[in-house]
């Protein structure tokens, strides 16, 4: 029985679960809705009444989180205590609590599932387990996706879509229509990884139906928010004259925007270490993956100036750190001398 449970790695679940419920209670108790974070107010909305009239579009295309969220709420699921959140009369505490203690099982299970993904594409066990823990530790999933936002949740599922993705595996594609109704960026995000390795490998098959999918998926997206759930708040932000417009006549503030980048993007500034680091020492590096984060970066940027998204580039462009972990863990990999045409042994990284 006891090898059968190590088999399942229950006691790696068990330490992510300890490490995140401090987190989890810390927010619920002493949290608070600070300005700047505004899309909460529709989120509540949202999990309380799941087709409320008042929650614009696409806040109200967040359907998978709200319905969890939403039901566990009917169970009256509550932990009653004094919260700072009591402050706020207009908040339904419940909810609040809900919302918070849905994102910790999304998390711990994140963590969980990013150990258990790098095992299967023979990490080690150490490696592994520190890929879920930098997750878990991650100034996006301390500060922001512990909050009463739904894209805990979007995490976890795109974490399985970059495992099936790695192992070129159409099952991703069930994940990925999820994300319709969760975080439509993942497509916009996805497209640029699986074009730039269409092109890497090969022109492989497999890359161009992905990049063929995540057109369709936003397609799908787009679609359903101009019909279904449109609504006239943040209707400019599929208005291709609005974006085209304001791409180049946005007055967003550079200073603030880099400062809540480099915060939020501290994962990726280790992968960016990391890279420095071997250049530095005459290791190969995997220049094809620098690229496309590179690209991933100037392509949420450019969205953050034309959709008017504020400051929020470093917080989506969070959203990708399953596979910046992958990376990551693909850059330490353990390295070999290779001898050069002048007889040096320059250390070069084991492909």
């Amino acid at each position: 029985m006891l090898r059968k449970l190590q088999s399942l790695n229950l006691h790696i679940l068990v330490v992510y679960l300890l490490l995140v419920f401090p987190m989890f209670y810390y927010v619920y108790k002493f949290g608070v809705l600070l300005m700047g974070y505004d899309d909460v107010k529709s989120y509540l909305k949202l999990y309380a009444n799941l087709s409320d009239p008042e929650v614009p579009a696409p806040f109200n295309m967040r359907l998978i989180s709200a319905s969890c969220i939403h039901f566990m709420d009917k169970l009256g699921l509550m932990y009653n205590t004094e919260c700072s959140i009591d402050t706020y009369t207009w908040v339904n505490k419940r909810i609040f609590f809900n919302s918070i203690f849905f994102n910790f099982f999304c998390i711990t299970a994140t963590s969980f599932s990013l150990f258990t993904i790098f095992l299967k594409l023979n990490f080690s066990r150490i490696m592994s387990f520190l890929a879920g823990l930098t997750y878990l530790l991650g100034f996006g999933t301390i500060f922001y996706l512990m909050m009463p936002g739904p894209d805990a949740l979007s995490v976890l599922i795109f974490t399985w879509v970059v495992y099936f993705y790695i192992r070129r595996s159409y099952w991703m594609l069930p994940f990925f229509a999820a994300l319709i109704f969760q975080r439509e960026y993942y497509f916009l995000s996805f497209f640029v990884v699986a074009f730039m390795d269409f092109f890497r490998h090969g022109r492989n098959r497999y890359y161009l139906w992905i990049s063929v999918a995540s057109v369709a998926g936003f397609g799908i997206y787009f679609i359903l928010r101009k019909n279904v759930f449109h609504t006239i708040h943040w209707s400019h932000q599929t208005n291709p004259e609005f974006l085209w417009s304001t791409l180049w006549e946005n007055d967003l503030q550079l200073v603030p925007l880099i400062k809540q980048s480099l915060m939020t993007m501290n994962v990726y500034l280790v992968y960016i270490f990391i890279l420095v680091y071997k250049k530095m020492k005459g290791y190969s590096i995997n220049s094809h993956h620098l690229y496309i984060t590179l690209l991933l970066l100037a392509e949420i940027t450019i969205l953050s100036f034309a959709a008017t998204f504020g400051t929020n580039n470093g917080r989506y462009f969070y959203l990708n750190i399953p596979l910046f972990l992958y990376y990551i863990l693909l850059e330490l990999k353990p390295f070999k001398l290779v001898l050069t045409s002048e007889g040096e042994t320059p250390a070069q990284a084991v492909p």
